[in-house]
């Protein structure tokens, strides 16, 4: 087994050097040179960038990589070969054949600085023993020229490591673009139709701005601008102005946007983006790396403030957004640090995590619109709950309205009615009861009726000033006043009683009940021949009592045969008024006097 082991470890040694490099060098060129040099070659390490070795120059340099190609049996194998990046522009040889390469290879270079190349070599292009490949580099200082790393092997793993660098080079650069412009399209059109959200507006641009930075990543030629210093001179102006829009977001999202802090952001971002548009080709790197390291800087203190206002507000959408920045953060110290070559290495992941970020903010803004949305729906169901109520309220309103109208017109029409029979029927009345007075006794039941009429016609126009709603003790004042001054006119003198708090008759009843006590005392008043009368009224265990007792000397019988006519008569209309009432009457005479009693059930409060 431990032979085994050994054996499969020195199968995969031989492999690897058989598709090993023996030899990797690089020698500088000229512009127009269509072939290598023959001398001033250097080892290098793949992946490798010149600027640290040749400072400041701009040109051509050309890459060779020597391997053995084990096949004299057989003949050479097919390969598989994969160049991870040429930074910026470059032509690709092998054993003296171009086998691919850009077309721009001066001025404006091709951007292949981001962009895996892969081949699948076959047998008449490859040679048993040496075989040698030639990439021809074309680079500014400025930009970290250089050759990335090459891959030579079987095809299909070669080509799974050309798949998972062309995922995380390019495929994932452009869906982070896309993602982008589709955020800062949606919430630009939203802050458009509502100005006041400046959340929106900030992040919007801050996402197309964003766009114009990343376009970096994924362009492959310097359009739309004429050079590769111009197209890195805007983009780096895109990124600037990005991050300021960033911190304007966060400024106006944490509710710590004040004018001083709004004016230091545009100060900062104009100088920068002066200084980056008009720096001289010799100090633009020096300016660039400066604008780089203060936009990161800007980036990370927003992040800081977003992360304080998640733990200040506690609030789930911050704290959400403030997971989201965590990767970002890490990928933008990472990047910085390898654009400013304080770090190794040749991938770049702040475009792959942009999107976290993006994703973050879109989250945090549509979780306010949702509760924007709720509150205005919670809104408008209370608002019209309200308007229900209040036109409810209205409605009711307006039924008492027209109700107190309709009882004002009753009112009216009643009082006009009263002044018509006190000034017509009433006036007739009195004429005709004075006119049968004087002519003596023969007309008394017909004097009996007129004067029945007449205190009727009183009670009618004392009562049409009350309605059902009118307490019996209100009812009762002006047949007191009136009784009593009758009364007491003829020397009888008269007491009160009255105890009906609460109790209304409502309708006909009142004037039944009045008319009951006015006959009492109008008996009282003319054939009783009494000094003193007394009443009672009173509500007591759900009936109400009225009591009439006076001290004159009575009268024989209740029948009524041997009483005057006109007692008799008033004695029946008592009687059947009572039982309207629903009532009893009782009534007692004797020598000592009389006493009208009448009991009627009653309910307080509610008319009957």
């Amino acid at each position: 087994m431990r032979r085994a082991g050994l054996l499969l470890l020195a199968c995969l040694w031989m492999v690897g050097a058989a598709h090993g490099f023996e030899r990797i060098e690089a020698a500088k060129g000229d512009w127009n040179a269509s072939a290598p040099p023959t001398a001033g070659w250097t080892p290098v390490s793949l992946p490798d960038s010149w600027s640290t070795r040749w400072p400041g120059f701009d040109g051509v340099v050309w890459y060779r990589l020597r391997w053995l190609q084990d096949g004299a049996a057989t003949g050479p194998q097919p390969l598989g070969l994969m160049l991870e990046y040429i930074n910026m522009a470059g032509a690709v040889y092998l054993n003296g054949s171009m086998i691919g390469g850009d077309t721009q290879l001066e001025e404006p270079l091709a951007r292949s600085w981001n962009l895996p190349r892969y081949w699948v070599v076959d047998p008449p292009l490859l040679r048993s023993g040496p075989n040698e490949l030639l990439v021809r580099v074309s680079g500014l200082a400025a930009y970290q020229p250089g050759l990335g790393a090459v891959t030579l092997g079987a095809p299909a793993a070669v080509q799974s490591a050309f798949r998972e660098s062309t995922l995380t080079r390019r495929v994932l650069p452009l869906l982070g673009i896309g993602l982008a412009l589709a955020m800062g399209v949606m919430y630009g059109m939203l802050w458009l139709l509502r100005r006041s959200e400046l959340t929106y507006g900030w992040f919007s641009l801050f996402s197309l701005l964003w766009v114009g930075y990343s376009f970096n990543y994924v362009a492959l030629g310097t359009w739309p601008f004429a050079s590769t210093e111009a197209f890195q001179r805007a983009n780096h102006v895109a990124l600037l102005a990005s991050i300021a829009c960033f911190v304007m977001f966060t400024l106006h999202f944490c509710e710590l946007a004040r004018p001083r802090s709004r004016r230091a952001v545009f100060i900062v971002t104009g100088v920068g983006i002066a200084a980056l548009w008009l720096a001289p080709t010799a100090q633009l790197g020096a300016v660039r790396n400066a604008a780089v390291l203060t936009a990161l800087f800007a980036y990370l203190a927003s992040c800081a403030l977003i992360i304080r206002h998640a733990f200040a507000t506690r609030r789930l959408e911050v704290a959400v957004l403030a997971a989201c920045l965590l990767l970002p953060v890490v990928a933008g110290v990472h990047d910085t640090l390898i654009f400013l070559e304080w770090m190794p290495g040749t991938r770049y992941y702040v475009a792959l995590s942009s999107s976290a970020t993006l994703l973050g903010i879109s989250f945090v803004l549509t979780w306010r619109m949702v509760k924007s949305m709720r509150l205005v729906e919670h809104f408008n169901a209370e608002l019209q709950q309200r308007v229900e109520q209040a036109r409810q309220r209205l409605a009711e309103g307006l039924g008492r309205q027209h109700a107190a109208e309709l009882v004002q017109t009753r009112l009216t029409e009643r009082l006009n009615l009263v002044r018509d029979l006190h000034d017509g029927l009433g006036m007739t009345l009195s004429s005709h009861i004075h006119t049968l007075g004087n002519r003596g006794s023969e007309d008394d039941i017909a004097l009996w009726a007129l004067r029945e009429v007449n205190d009727d016609l009183r009670l009618i126009i004392e009562s049409s000033a009350f309605d059902d709603t009118d307490e019996l003790s209100d009812l009762l004042v002006p047949l007191r006043h009136r009784s009593t001054r009758l009364l007491e006119a003829a020397d009888i003198e008269c007491r009160w009683r009255i105890a009906v708090e609460g109790c209304r008759l409502g309708g006909k009843r009142d004037l039944d009940f009045l008319r009951v006590l006015q006959e009492a005392l109008a008996n009282v008043l003319k054939h009783s021949g009494a000094t003193r009368v007394e009443v009672h009224i009173e509500v007591a265990d759900g009936q109400l009592r009225l009591v009439v007792r006076d001290n004159g000397h009575g009268f024989a019988g209740d029948g009524g045969a041997s009483l005057p006519p006109s007692v008799g008569m008033g004695l029946q209309n008592m009687r059947a008024r009572a039982a309207r009432l629903g009532g009893t009457l009782d009534i007692r005479s004797d020598a000592s006097g009389s006493e009208v009693t009448l009991n009627c059930p009653i309910q307080l409060g509610v008319p009957a």
